[in-house]
């Protein structure tokens, strides 16, 4: 039995400008592609994210669709019902395609040809290509080994940077990218700080989409920074597993040109485990069967450690990192009380979904049970790594990175934090939605194993 379709309804004047202003500009304010941190900082002094969500909810009471179009010039759709986000997502790329004019803009600055903004047989032909070296389907990547040895060696020198025993996300991050360049290049680049730089410089101009010009000495330049990389790469490397692929038209498709998306979704990976860690410090009984993760864990086997990748979901859904999901309609689509317009942006705001009261009883609680017993799975609206055909194709690879870090970190020490410990402790147990991890500092208490 198929699923309704979703209503569309008329947003009023006034409440175009609340969403404007007060949902979509603090997110262009803060960074899609590349995180400014006074923003951030700002963002948290006054908790910008909670005042988004009170204001789709306040929208989303006011009418009965489950989207709204906006009184903007250009046609712009806003979901607020999980019906709306189910039928975007499942029928990426057709007729909701990824490749939006403003990613196009912003994204084509520093991976032109990434399967984010393809779209017909390329994208379709990227996409497989991705999936592939990525292992999309597979429960564990085959470089899990690797990926462990990589982990296992910058984690012990990133806690011999830390005498104090205070783990910054400014010392925290160094280690991170060591990690990441050596899982996807080879050890070869693991201080091949050029790469990463000129990424970000392309990725902070990206952030100004059609505002700013393009840079194209720099792309230039990162280009054959990762030519060079690649064409280096060992076998046992991500960047050696989509050159060695065996696909058709390789230069059509581009594979070295997929990876810049790769680098990006790195960036989030580090956001999220850096507020994981604060999760665990403050729920002490988390923090328990976390370790007790990494106990059995050592016995032997691929990794697992499924408290610790449920930690790290939660935290994604807490606070997503993908701050709005982008589509495009590419024909005019029939919804139940109107049409959305041939060439509409389609918007979906990750954190109203998945800390929606309405949907679930744990929508403010740090609740990782929930990816374990199933409850997640029924709530349409919570993607952390998107849904449907468009989903991140590296999830696997981001749940194997992520939980093998905090597993090291883990294994001799126990955690404590001055951000949300104290909130925990006095009884507030609702989450805060805005969350500065710029400024967050985990302090590592060693324990006997």
């Amino acid at each position: 039995m198929s699923e309704a379709m979703p209503s569309i309804g008329k947003a009023g004047v006034l409440d175009t400008a609340r969403i404007l202003a007060g949902v979509l500009t603090p997110i262009v304010s803060e960074g899609v592609l590349a995180r400014r941190e006074v923003m951030v900082r700002l963002g948290g002094r006054l908790n910008t994210h909670g005042r988004a969500a009170r204001i789709l909810d306040d929208v989303r009471d006011k009418y009965e669709a489950d989207a709204l179009r906006l009184r903007f010039p250009r046609a712009m759709v806003v979901a607020l019902r999980p019906p709306a986000v189910r039928e975007i997502l499942s029928h990426t790329p057709d007729p909701f395609t990824s490749a939006t004019r403003e990613k196009v803009s912003a994204v084509g600055r520093f991976q032109p040809t990434g399967v984010l903004i393809s779209d017909g047989k390329m994208r379709t032909v990227r996409r497989e290509l991705n999936e592939r070296a990525l292992q999309t389907s597979s429960p564990v990547h085959t470089l899990h080994q690797r990926c462990a040895e990589i982990v296992a060696s910058e984690v012990d020198d990133l806690l011999g940077s830390c005498p104090d025993g205070r783990l910054t996300w400014d010392s925290y991050v160094i280690s991170h990218w060591r990690m990441v360049r050596r899982l996807v290049f080879g050890d070869d680049a693991r201080d091949d700080d050029e790469v990463t730089d000129l990424l970000t410089v392309l990725r902070r101009d990206a952030n100004w989409a059609y505002a700013f010009p393009r840079r194209k000495s720099t792309y230039s330049r990162f280009r054959r920074r990762l030519e060079h990389l690649v064409a280096r790469a060992p076998a046992d490397s991500l960047a050696g597993l989509i050159r060695d692929a065996s696909v058709v038209d390789r230069v059509d498709i581009d594979p070295i040109g997929q990876i810049p998306q790769w680098l990006f979704a790195f960036d989030a990976v580090a956001v999220a485990v850096h507020r994981s860690l604060a999760l665990l410090a403050a729920h002490p009984d988390a923090l328990e069967r976390a370790r007790e993760d990494v106990r059995t864990q050592d016995g032997g086997g691929p990794p697992r450690f499924p408290f610790i990748r449920a930690t790290v979901l939660e935290s994604l859904r807490l606070w997503p990192t993908t701050l709005a999901i982008l589509r495009e309609t590419k024909r005019d689509v029939q919804w139940v009380g109107g049409v959305l317009p041939a060439g509409a942006t389609t918007v979906v705001i990750g954190e109203h979904f998945q800390r929606d009261d309405e949907a679930m009883d744990f929508a403010q609680h740090f609740t990782p049970d929930a990816w374990l017993d199933g409850r997640t799975q029924e709530l349409s609206g919570v993607v952390p790594f998107s849904d449907g055909p468009g989903e991140c194709p590296g999830r696997n690879v981001v749940m194997l990175f992520s939980s093998l870090v905090i597993a090291a970190l883990l294994r001799q020490h126990g955690l404590r934090d001055d951000t949300l410990t104290p909130r925990v402790r006095s009884g507030v147990t609702d989450m805060p939605h805005s969350f500065n991890h710029f400024d967050l500092t985990i302090e590592l208490v060693p324990v006997d194993r």
